[in-house]
């Protein structure tokens, strides 16, 4: 999100649903996993998962961390942890 003068604060997110249909991302910091039914971020506060039915990225800003999501938006979930390949792979070699 931009602040008074228009930069780009580092630590905002936000997030607005439209009709859902369509998902409007601030301060995403990467995918971790996407496929129609699932998608997996990484925001600037913690982990988001979106589940749902023909869910496909429109449009990703790596550069601003703005991120648009279309298909049918079934649910929204915020984790404090974000599952990275590394951490699966430990996990199985445990």
């Amino acid at each position: 999100m931009n602040d008074i003068n228009g930069k780009y604060d580092s630590k905002s997110h936000g997030i607005v649903v439209e009709n859902r249909k369509k998902i409007i991302l601030t301060g995403v910091k990467e995918v971790e996993s996407f496929n129609d039914d699932d998608i997996i971020v990484v925001t600037n506060l913690g982990g988001l998962r979106i589940r749902g039915k023909k869910l496909e990225v429109a449009k990703i800003n790596v550069e601003t961390g703005d991120m648009e999501v279309s298909g049918m938006i079934d649910s929204i979930h915020y984790s404090d942890s974000v599952r990275t390949p590394n951490n699966i792979i430990t996990k199985l070699f445990r």
